[in-house]
């Protein structure tokens, strides 16, 4: 644990540094106050309510939206980190999945896109995969992720299935489906609005925009360094990461926040990796160089429109774009190789 929190004092201000942070969500503070109110603006972000109603009993003692959005926020990612560092003492015993994530774009959706549930959803993850086999903290936690984001939440279950991650007990099944009923009777209670699926329908021509401007660039973006540790291991040969990968991706190209979304729903596909062995051999060979951490830091993603953007444009420097484009050139010569 001690070990694990030097890594935060060290690597939160380079995060900062490089990613910066952000402020979604700000226009949402009045559901701190009432979290069953309405909004003049994407309203879609009370599909996911999470925030919503853990800032509404910290508001009851703060008084102060703003500051109980902030504190918030802080919770998030105290929580991701918490349900880490469970899942590494009880699933991933004797390594570290942040260390693993480090090298994909994880830390840079979270810092670029703060203010979003994503904390909360794949710290829920984290957890419900910690305690599956408890019945009450399972159940709380299918809870939490339904209400961190029904969407997600749903692709997960059906990849922790699908890739059994864990086996599905009855409890599990029946978590699931009475804490839909009670997201659902969450949403009846809300006013009608533009939900996300609604969004992204009357914004097609915009998401195809998206999708096939830079598409080597944005596939890049998908796992990042991580990638070149998915070939050298073989693992792209694996059927079920092959069909993981296409089911995830297929739903990332209707989006337009293209690689967080991925990074979100991908996270069952990155627990699938780290039980292969060869995965982890070829990883810890190749990053295990504390030197390697350098690299970490440099990641992209794919925004609206088919932009690739890293947290603050570094890359429009011309010594970083210069870098960058001998790197991808070096990791495109190596998956010609296979």
């Amino acid at each position: 644990m001690i070990q694990e929190l030097k890594k935060i004092l060290i690597f939160g201000p380079i995060f900062l540094f490089f990613y910066g942070v952000n402020t979604y969500g700000l226009h949402a503070v009045s559901l701190y106050e009432n979290p069953l109110g309405s909004l003049e603006s994407e309203q879609w972000v009370q599909e996911s309510p999470i925030q919503f109603f853990i800032g509404y009993f910290i508001n009851l003692i703060v008084d102060n939206t703003t500051t109980t959005h902030w504190i918030v926020v802080a919770i998030g990612f105290l929580y991701l980190y918490t349900s880490a560092y469970f899942f590494d003492k009880y699933y991933f015993k004797k390594n570290q999945i942040f260390k693993i994530l480090y090298f994909t774009p994880f830390f840079l959706i979270l810092f670029t896109w703060m203010g979003k549930p994503d904390t909360f959803t794949i710290g829920s993850l984290f957890f419900l995969v910690a305690f599956n086999n408890s019945v009450l903290l399972s159940n709380l936690f299918i809870l939490f992720t339904i209400f961190s984001h029904p969407q997600i939440a749903f692709v997960y279950f059906v990849l922790i299935k699908f890739l059994k991650i864990f086996e599905y007990k009855k409890f599990h099944y029946l978590g699931i489906f009475i804490n839909f009923i009670i997201y659902t009777y969450y949403r009846s209670q809300l006013y009608e609005f533009d939900d996300r699926f609604t969004v992204i329908s009357n914004e097609l021509d915009r998401v195809f925009r998206t999708i096939f401007t830079n598409t080597f660039g944005g596939l890049i973006s998908l796992f990042m360094w991580l990638w070149i540790v998915i070939f050298i291991s073989k693992l792209i040969k694996d059927k079920k990461f092959i069909v993981s990968f296409l089911f995830v991706f297929s739903i990332s190209f209707f989006t337009i926040d293209h690689t967080r979304v991925f990074m979100q729903l991908s996270i069952p596909l990155v627990i699938y990796m780290i039980q292969s062995e060869e995965f982890l051999n070829a990883f810890y060979r190749i990053f295990n160089n504390k030197l390697m951490y350098i690299l970490g830091i440099f990641q992209i993603q794919k925004r609206a429109d088919g932009k690739l953007v890293d947290g603050k444009n570094i890359y429009e420097i011309s010594f970083f774009n210069d870098l960058f484009n001998f790197i991808i050139k070096n990791i495109t010569q190596i998956i010609e190789k296979f």
